[in-house]
């Protein structure tokens, strides 16, 4: 070896090492300065928040996420307009692209990721509170920048725009709901820790501290208090804000990540549609997809959308709220395909068909009313997308009672062939056609249609091939389709199975059985009505009418009045709406008039115009509070509450078999009719009035 290799060698070493400490040493510089950067952006924007006092906010600064030692946020917001999570920024680049948020050339998407999964984490740590995930907003704040927009759920501001756009927040919580989500807050994400004193080399000069004594530490919170709480609270407002009150308990469905199809069902009363409601703001706040809340009753989505905007403006841009024929048009016009529909020369034609073929003579000799036999072909083969003799010949009519050997069910079939070529005849549709057109139209343009999930609210009233068609859309994968309904409210003739729609909810069905709408008195009055009575629930077994649910809230006993004229039941109607609005203090508004029939709404309609009661009609009711009695048809009302509801028009007589009818099919009218009756008086919430009119069933022939 040279002289002085070794030496050599030893300072080349040292010079590697010297120039990587220099690196790590420039590396720890630029981490100091970027944290210099977020303390005093931190500082800057706590100056900015700590205002917000005044509006009856408390501002947390700097606190760990729910059940973690290190991670920290921000800022916690907790006030009027609920929760709202703050991440500070202090970024030099900024760019949102195609949905994306950009830092120079780097995504930070995950950042967005993020402060969603501590939104979810916050929301399990105050779930006993009762506040709802709607109720819980984040942004990212930037500052020295001017910046509203929207990466769901987060929200991108800038450090100038974040005050007013949370004292723009609607009102969410009381003084007291604020109080208790403080307290939950505050225990849920405590304080961040400081940084412990550098260790002294030779132990510490400090006297030892005292030993710290254990002592079991009583609930801080009682949970059902809580919850009667907030139901108190959630019954003092309008009606309106009472249908987006949701239990604490049914807080964990809002967020159940199920890996298939789920289904919620239960009694009337339990709270299944404002499941799906909070749900679909839910899942819109976490997809770019769009949610899609379909239902039967064409009325119920516009009051849905409504209330989804009291619960979160954005997310409601992108929830589609809309009626199962409705959106069968839309998707046959994106897909180009065409359907001329036409009710009355639908029921022309099943007339000619009727009058051309021998059913009439041997199916008459059945049940000799066409209105029957019509029924059996809209609902139980066309509503079944049924093209084979055979397969209808062999089925399980479900919900029909009339019985039909196979050759009765041959004239049956005759009579629906006449009828399809009645249609094409003339160049029409019916309702069925749309919904058959519109399933094959997805399933053959798949790519057409892209939403994160959809939701099937009232589901029991619709038929197999309109099911078939949102299962078409939902398409497959976890949290696609939710199924939302009851059997017992079925007002239609007919039915099917899950099974038969190609559905399967084992392992993800909920049973909800908790009565938070009614009290015990109008519970009991609804129950005598169907409890002898079984029904189908999609289950392909019959249930029985009487069920579990339980309601604990006590109210009036229902007012019963018989009357003898019509005159005398219009007067009975009139005097109480005014008596319940002035004895009260009941708002107009939270009233509702329901009647079995279009022209009962209209005659109520004058009778009420002529004492002075405003009154707005449920096909024009969009949700928004209005001090006008609400008034419509049974049908309309289904998904709908009112705090007061008053039935006019009812009959205490035994229902008459109508001519020509048989005892199987009068009895499934009845039990039709029954169930109706059950679905107008679970609406009432608080007070229901049940007006007797004697002779009203023999009117109604």
């Amino acid at each position: 070896m040279p002289a002085g290799g070794s030496a050599l060698r030893q300072s080349r070493r040292l010079k590697e090492q010297a120039a990587g400490l220099f690196e790590l040493s420039q590396l720890k510089l630029q981490q100091a300065r970027n944290f210099e950067a977020a303390w005093s952006s931190e500082e800057e924007l706590a100056a900015i928040l700590r205002p917000l006092d005044t509006l009856g906010w408390t501002v947390f600064e700097d606190r760990l996420w729910p059940n973690s030692k290190h991670a920290n946020v921000d800022f916690i917001l907790v006030g009027p307009g609920g929760v709202v999570i703050v991440d500070a920024k202090a970024w030099g680049e900024l760019e949102i692209r195609d949905g994306s948020l950009y830092r120079g050339d780097a995504c930070e998407d995950d950042q967005v990721e993020k402060l969603s999964a501590l939104m979810d984490s916050l929301a399990e740590g105050v779930k006993h509170t009762g506040l709802t995930s709607a109720a819980i907003s984040a942004a990212m704040v930037f500052t020295e920048r001017t910046l509203n927009a929207t990466l769901r759920p987060v929200t991108l501001l800038g450090d100038r725009d974040v005050v007013p756009w949370v004292a723009g927040l609607r009102q969410r919580l009381n003084e007291e709901q604020v109080a208790r989500v403080v307290e939950a807050v505050d225990a849920c994400c405590p304080e961040m820790p400081t940084a412990e004193p550098a260790k002294r080399l030779f132990g510490s000069t400090t006297r030892p501290a005292p030993r710290v004594r254990e002592v079991a530490d009583e609930a801080l919170i009682d949970v059902d208090a809580l919850a009667d709480a907030l139901l108190t609270s959630a019954l003092a407002g309008p009606i309106e804000d009472w249908m987006t009150f949701l239990h604490p308990e049914q807080n964990r469905l809002v967020r159940t990540q199920w890996n298939g199809p789920a289904r919620v069902r239960g009694p009337a009363g339990t709270g299944k549609t404002v499941v799906g409601l909070h749900r679909a703001v839910y899942l819109a706040q976490r997809s770019q997809d769009p949610v899609l809340f379909v239902s039967f009753v064409k009325t119920l989505p516009i009051v849905l959308s409504a209330l989804a905007r009291r619960l979160s403006e954005a997310a409601c841009e992108q929830i589609e709220f809309v009626g199962v024929h409705k959106l069968a048009f839309s998707c046959l016009e994106l897909t180009g395909d065409k359907c001329r529909l036409d009710p009355r020369q639908a029921a022309s034609a099943f007339r000619a068909a009727w009058r051309d073929t021998d059913a009439k003579t041997h199916l008459g000799r059945i049940d000799e009313r066409p209105s029957y036999w019509q029924e059996e072909l809209d609902h139980v083969i066309k509503g079944r997308g049924i093209t084979e003799f055979e397969v209808y010949r062999d089925l399980l009519r479900v919900g029909r009672k009339t019985p039909m050997r196979a050759e009765d069910r041959g004239y049956m079939w005759d009579l629906y062939v006449a009828y399809e070529d009645q249609l094409a005849a003339r160049g029409i549709h019916d309702f069925n056609d749309l919904l058959i057109k519109a399933r094959a139209a997805v399933a053959a343009f798949p790519d057409l249609f892209r939403y994160s999930t959809v939701i099937v609210d009232e589901v029991q009233d619709l038929n197999l091939v309109a099911l078939q068609f949102l299962k078409e859309l939902s398409g497959d994968g976890p949290n696609q389709l939710l199924i939302i309904g009851d059997g017992q409210q079925s007002v239609y003739p007919g039915g099917f199975t899950l099974a038969e729609a190609g559905i399967s909810v084992t392992g993800r069905a909920t049973v909800l059985k908790n009565n938070y709408r009614n009290t015990v008195e109008i519970l009991e009055e609804a129950r005598r009505l169907v409890s002898a009575d079984s029904f189908e629930d999609l289950e392909g077994e019959p249930q029985a009418g009487t069920r579990e649910s339980d309601a604990t809230r006590h109210g009036y006993l229902p007012v019963k009045v018989d009357a003898e004229s019509q005159g005398d039941l219009d007067v009975a109607l009139t005097s109480m709406l005014q008596r319940t609005r002035q004895a009260l203090d009941v708002p107009w508004g939270d009233m509702a008039v329901l009647v079995e029939r279009r022209k009962d709404v209209e005659h109520y309609q004058r009778i009420l115009a002529k004492a002075g009661v405003p009154f707005v009609e449920l096909t024009a009711y969009d949700g928004v509070t209005s001090d006008r009695v609400k008034i419509g048809t049974i049908k309309r009302s289904k998904g709908l509450e009112f705090k007061f509801v008053f039935l006019p028009g009812l009959s205490r007589e035994p229902e008459p078999i109508w001519p020509g009818e048989t005892s199987e099919s009068h009895a499934e009218r009845c039990e039709r009719l029954r169930r109706e009756q059950y679905v107008a008086m679970t609406r009432a919430r608080d007070g229901l009035w049940l007006g007797y009119l004697a002779g009203a069933s023999e009117r109604a022939v």
